[in-house]
């Protein structure tokens, strides 16, 4: 746009403004009027006529008259938040057969009565959220047919009429979550046959009725997270065969029923993390082949049964930290096929079967940390080609030989890997060392005295009168030190006082049959204990005269 045109146009911009009345402490844009003046003390009487959208923010005025919009017809949104509302009049919203939002958010209003929203025909969305509402008339919606959204969260209701939602037929979705509700009436949700979104979550209830839920054949999504429901009637869920999402986490769930989801064939999430179960039934989720998220972390949960997840092929994430897991079956992960994130930290895992992850080549993400894991079998990763996630902290690794697969696999990917800091727990010499950063000749296995030839005093063999002394040759047992190197080729035993035995194997040298050491020469090697490390000189020295 030339310069000559913007500024024309700005120009009749600027008249248009001006040639439309604003009240004082409020801005119009339009067909919109925004008010948000602390100052203003009552609803301004010089709102254009056209306007369809008003909106008060943290405005003063604490009354809404009767009939305090008749003069804008056209009105279809009126807005308030965080205003000082108490007081409404009959009628408060009469003369506006257009009105189809109306939300009063963040007041102090702890009642109100169904003349103040009477003939509100029109009305689609209604949002009363954040007051100090604390109770409903059961009449109270006997005007508001056309209703589709109805928000009734973060106030103090406790109980609701039986008969409250007789006239929201169409209603899709119902928010009444952050109230203070202990009970629902068995019918209260039977009239809402298209709702498609229940919100109860951060409530009360300790129990549900086992009809609550009997008519709400349309429900996508139920909230029932954050009560304190204790258990669920077996039946509860039974007729919501189009609930796509579930949540019941941050309750006191001790057990479910092996039915509680048979009719849920098109659930695809379901949380039940912060419960108290101790064990899944078999069978559980048999009849959600569709889930593709699952959450069970912070139960109690001490082992999963093999064929728990059997059914959910379209699985991509599972969640199962914050148990008490101390053991997982070769086979319990076999179906997961689409799994790309599993969570499995802060539980008491101490070994992994080396099949345990086999048929999951779509894992990314895997947590372990925080278990007891000591080292991983060999070859556990070596199907997840996916994975580049891997979450191992918080584990006592001992970087030991047993430790190479994990090291070498570490090695390997290293390019593509991160969230990869993990440390030595074991042995002393090494605790605090990065995995990861280790040099391979480091990851050494002590060597037993047995396998050395060093046997117990046998009884028989004590001299005369002579006596053996169990306890101390336990004690010096304990006081002696295997040294090493990576190859187990040399190997120093020694106990407190001294060295006691040697043995050093000479290979040949690549590439020729000679001996690995030549006479008047030497050789050092570094060995590696739990107690320490030495260094090992060995010289080979030919005297004169001697073959």
């Amino acid at each position: 746009m030339l310069p000559g045109a913007w500024l024309c146009w700005a120009c009749l911009l600027l008249v248009a403004r001006l040639t439309q009345p604003c009240p004082v402490g409020c801005d119009c844009f339009d067909r919109e009027v925004f008010c948000s003046n602390e100052e203003l003390a009552a609803i301004p009487q010089d709102i254009p006529p056209h306007a369809t959208d008003i909106v008060f923010v943290e405005t003063s005025f604490t009354t809404v008259g009767a009939r305090a919009f008749g003069g804008i017809p056209n009105l279809t949104k009126v807005v308030f938040l965080n205003t000082k509302l108490r007081h409404f009049g009959p009628d408060a919203f009469g003369g506006l057969p257009r009105l189809e939002d109306l939300e009063i958010t963040g007041s102090g209003f702890s009642n109100l009565s169904t003349d103040i929203f009477s003939n509100l025909t029109s009305l689609s969305k209604f949002t009363l959220n954040f007051n100090t509402l604390e109770a409903l008339p059961e009449s109270f919606f006997c005007h508001m047919d056309a209703l589709e959204s109805l928000q009734l969260q973060g106030n103090r209701l406790q109980t609701l009429p039986g008969r409250l939602f007789q006239p929201l037929k169409h209603l899709k979705t119902l928010n009444l979550a952050q109230n203070l509700l202990v009970q629902l009436p068995e019918k209260l949700f039977n009239p809402l046959s298209s709702l498609q979104t229940l919100r109860l979550s951060d409530n009360a209830l300790s129990s549900l009725p086992q009809g609550v839920f009997g008519k709400l054949g349309s429900l996508r999504e139920l909230f029932l997270d954050g009560n304190s429901i204790k258990e669920l009637p077996s039946e509860v869920f039974s007729q919501l065969f189009r609930l796509e999402k579930l949540w019941l986490q941050q309750n006191t769930i001790g057990h479910l029923p092996p039915s509680i989801f048979s009719s849920l064939g098109n659930l695809t999430f379901l949380n039940l993390q912060g419960n108290a179960l101790r064990m899944l039934p078999a069978g559980l989720f048999a009849h959600t082949p569709g889930l593709v998220g699952l959450s069970l972390s912070y139960n109690q949960l001490e082992t999963v049964a093999e064929g728990a997840f059997a059914n959910l092929s379209s699985l991509s994430s599972l969640t199962l930290s914050h148990n008490a897991i101390t053991h997982l079956p070769a086979g319990v992960f076999r179906d997961l096929g689409e799994l790309i994130k599993l969570y499995l930290g802060s539980n008491n895992l101490t070994a992994l079967h080396p099949a345990l992850f086999q048929n999951l080549s779509k894992l990314e993400l895997l947590s372990l940390s925080r278990n007891l894991l000591t080292m991983l079998p060999e070859g556990i990763f070596d199907t997840n080609y996916n994975l580049f996630n891997v979450a191992l902290h918080g584990n006592p690794w001992q970087c030991d030989c047993h430790l190479a697969y994990l090291f070498s696999w570490l090695q390997q990917y290293s390019d593509r890997l991160f969230n990869i800091q993990t440390y030595c727990a074991g042995p002393a010499y090494l605790k605090g060392q990065v995995v990861p950063a280790l040099k391979e000749e480091l990851l050494v296995c002590p060597v037993t005295w047995d396998h050395l030839g060093f046997q117990a005093p046998n009884l028989e063999d004590r001299e005369p009168g002579g006596s053996w002394d169990l306890a101390a040759e336990e004690r010096a047992a304990r006081s002696r030190c295997t040294y090493s190197n990576p190859e187990g080729t040399v190997v120093l035993a020694c106990d407190e006082v001294q060295c006691r035995w040697l043995n050093v194997q000479l290979s040949p040298r690549q590439g020729s049959g000679s001996p690995g050491l030549m006479y008047n020469a030497s050789q050092e090697w570094d060995l590696k204990s739990r107690c320490g490390s030495v260094r090992l000189t060995v010289s080979i020295e030919a005297r004169a005269g001697e073959p």
